[in-house]
């Protein structure tokens, strides 16, 4: 096979698992998503502690045991009686972990869409890189004391710096450094509704036909100054669509810029479960209402709350959006 062959499968096989990630995360609320794939991106910071200890000690050191005594009751009994002798410790408490601590997921099948999602949180590439770092520099020098989990969490949460700087995940950790997680996380909540906002308007509204009167009231009271003083609502162009997403985030957006976070806002918000959650809802009312007008379209507390509760099946149509890119 020629290299750009194989180049171009390897391609298509990523896309196609992202696919169906993508399609497992409509079968729970984006929010038990959510916490799921933290919880699998905590956990993972924790293998790689492990890991890193013992793949340099040659036998299971007291503040390792320790931990894994409080944090995995009985995995260690399970290693003494299985007798994994061929298996490393931390691959063994991988799988304790998945089977464990995620057999919900696993058992509902909807496991793929968790990984996805926390393979996405930043902590995890953190967790790589730390790991990586600490292998190399522990192969020349073992350190005199082994860090304390918290030590190794501190560090992994520290670190600013990774492996390929002008990738999209670099730049956000590297932005990580100026801003506070609280402002990031109320920035990227903000910037979400101002996003649902404009796919509502997107999914009750006709291109090229004129703003529904309660749709222009609404956005008069939360964009001042993007609609004209008419009482005729205008059409509902692209141009418009634009118009209300820029302004929708412009507050966070130029504070982000100005103070260096940016880049660290924009991945937090284009790879988070809501929002294509949102993108996912949007799509499916412009389908529907597309065939079957529904007598009166639903407000934008009323949208939001059902798109936030949005589950599917497994046959659920492919994503699209004009929002999709990010």
């Amino acid at each position: 096979m020629a290299k750009k062959d194989s180049a171009s499968l390897i391609l298509d096989v990523r896309r196609e698992s992202k696919q169906n990630a993508l399609q497992e995360a409509l079968l729970v609320p984006w929010q038990q998503l959510a916490e799921g794939a933290a919880a699998f991106a905590e956990w993972h910071m924790i293998i790689l502690w492990v890991r890193a200890i013992t793949e340099t000690d040659d036998h299971l050191p007291k503040i390792v045991r320790s931990a894994l005594q409080s944090r995995c009751p009985g995995f260690l009994e399970s290693q003494g009686r299985e007798e994994e002798d061929d298996l490393p410790i931390w691959k063994s408490l991988e799988e304790w972990v998945t089977a464990h601590c995620f057999a919900k997921p696993r058992a509902e099948g909807w496991f793929d869409a968790l990984m996805y999602y926390a393979y996405k949180d930043l902590r995890t590439e953190q967790a790589w890189t730390a790991w990586e770092r600490t292998k190399a520099d522990w192969r020349h020098a073992p350190p005199a004391r082994w860090p304390t989990l918290e030590q190794w969490t501190s560090e992994v949460l520290a670190t600013r710096s990774l492996a390929h700087p002008g990738k999209e995940k670099a730049r956000a950790v590297q932005a990580l450094g100026n801003v506070e997680a609280t402002r990031l996380s109320n920035a990227v909540a903000d910037s979400l509704e101002s996003r649902a906002l404009a796919l509502w308007v997107d999914s009750v509204s006709k291109p090229g036909q004129p703003l529904d009167e309660a749709v222009s009231r609404e956005l008069r009271s939360r964009c001042p100054g993007l609609l004209p003083a008419s009482s005729v609502g205008p059409l509902w162009v692209p141009s418009l669509f634009s118009r209300l997403l820029r302004l929708g985030e412009s507050t966070w957006r130029s504070t982000a810029r100005l103070d260096g976070w940016y880049a660290a806002l924009r991945y937090a918000i284009v790879h988070h479960p809501r929002y294509q959650r949102l993108i996912h809802y949007n799509q499916r009312c412009r389908d529907e209402w597309s065939q079957a007008r529904p007598n009166s379209y639903p407000s934008f507390a009323d949208w939001l709350s059902a798109a936030d509760a949005y589950c599917s099946s497994r046959k659920a149509a492919a994503f699209g959006s004009p929002l999709q890119s990010g």
